[in-house]
C-alpha cells in the first residue's frame, strides 16, 4: 500500500505539474527502488528461507530502504518544510515486527540520524529558505516524536509479550 501510494503522490504531482521532469524522474527511481526491495523481501519470505538470522536481515532491509526513501522525500520536498517527516514512521513500525526494544529504539534513532543529516543538509545548502531557529525547532520536535512513537510501540509489544 505504501509504494501504491507514493506512485498515486508521483503521478498526481506529474499531471498537475507540480514538480518538474527531473524530480518526477527521481521519485520514480526511489519508489522503484523501494518497491523492488520490498518484492524481494515479500519473495524471500514466502519462500520458506530457514533461520531467523535470514527473516531479520530482510526486514532490515526493508527498514534501511524505507529509512533511505523517507529522507530522500524529506530532502526533495525542501528539508525542514516537508510533510514527508511522517514517513519516518513506517519504518520504526516495520521494526515492531522484530519484538525487541533494541531493534525499535535501534530504528528509531537511525531514523533520528538521517532525518537530521536530511534536513540540515539541506537548509545548508540552501540557507536562504528558513531560520535556524526554526530547524533546530522542527528537527528536536520530529526526532523526539521519533522515540515516542518507539516507545509507546515498546510498551504495546511489552503487553503483549506478558500476557
Amino acid at each position: 500500500m505504501y509504494v501504491v501510494a507514493l506512485i498515486a503522490q508521483i503521478l498526481i504531482y506529474d499531471a498537475w505539474n507540480l514538480v518538474t521532469p527531473q524530480a518526477i524522474m527521481q521519485r520514480w527511481i526511489a519508489t522503484m527502488i523501494l518497491l523492488a526491495v520490498t518484492g524481494l523481501v515479500w519473495y524471500l519470505s514466502k519462500a520458506k528461507v530457514t533461520g531467523n538470522t535470514a527473516y531479520k536481515l530482510q526486514i532490515f532491509a526493508l527498514i534501511l530502504t524505507d529509512i533511505a526513501v523517507a529522507s530522500f522525500s524529506v530532502y526533495t520536498q525542501r528539508g525542514m518544510a516537508s510533510r514527508a517527516v511522517a514517513l519516518y514512521a513506517i519504518p520504526i513500525i516495520v521494526s515492531a515486527v522484530l519484538l525487541t526494544r533494541i531493534a525499535l529504539f535501534a530504528t528509531a534513532v537511525l531514523c533520528v540520524a538521517a532525518y537530521l543529516a536530511t534536513t540540515v543538509s539541506y537548509f545548508v545548502l540552501n540557507f536562504n529558505e528558513g531560520y535556524k531557529i526554526e530547524l533546530y525547532g522542527e528537527v528536536g520536535f520530529y526526532c523526539i516524536s521519533f522515540l515516542i512513537l518507539a516507545s509507546l510501540l515498546w510498551i504495546i509489544i511489552r503487553s503483549r509479550k506478558n500476557s
